[in-house]
């Protein structure tokens, strides 16, 4: 019970990060192998959708922080959106390459990007929402305004 507690972020992260990735590959397949959106374009709109759904999710039930003013919740999801970025590359460069390179279905592709990007942005995300970390955020704004 003390290793479910200790390590409560990752696992519950986990299953919203499940869910996020079921969103962005239904989005991607509906988009690509439905609709025919090019295989960039699909896999940018999975990934927008999916990143909305999962800030908030991320927010509020993984690191259980308060949806706070407006102008509080702009900049986390400004933070969040930006650090998910390097994310983004990773995921177009990833699908594009392996898909044109490997003779694997883009569905199949898809789920390996999914675990593989997954991990990063718990990181990413955790170092966003921890109060902690605030202080950092807050230090580096201060700095660029000298």
């Amino acid at each position: 019970m003390e290793l479910i507690k200790k390590h409560r972020d990752f696992l519950v992260y986990c299953l919203f990060g499940f869910m996020a990735s079921l969103i962005n590959i239904i989005v991607f397949n509906t988009s690509h192998n439905n609709l025919k959106i090019t295989l960039w374009l699909a896999n940018t709109v999975a990934w927008l959708i999916s990143n909305v759904f999962s800030f908030f999710v991320t927010k509020l039930y993984v690191f259980k922080t308060k949806l706070g003013d407006y102008k509080m919740m702009f900049k986390e999801g400004s933070y969040f959106l930006a650090s998910r970025l390097l994310s983004l590359l990773f995921d177009d460069f990833f699908m594009i390459v392996a898909v044109l390179v490997l003779p694997l279905n883009n569905i199949v592709i898809k789920i390996i990007d999914q675990l593989v990007v997954g991990l990063f942005n718990y990181f990413s995300s955790k170092w966003i929402f921890q109060y902690k970390n605030r202080n950092i955020l807050e230090k580096i704004k201060n700095f660029r305004s000298k």
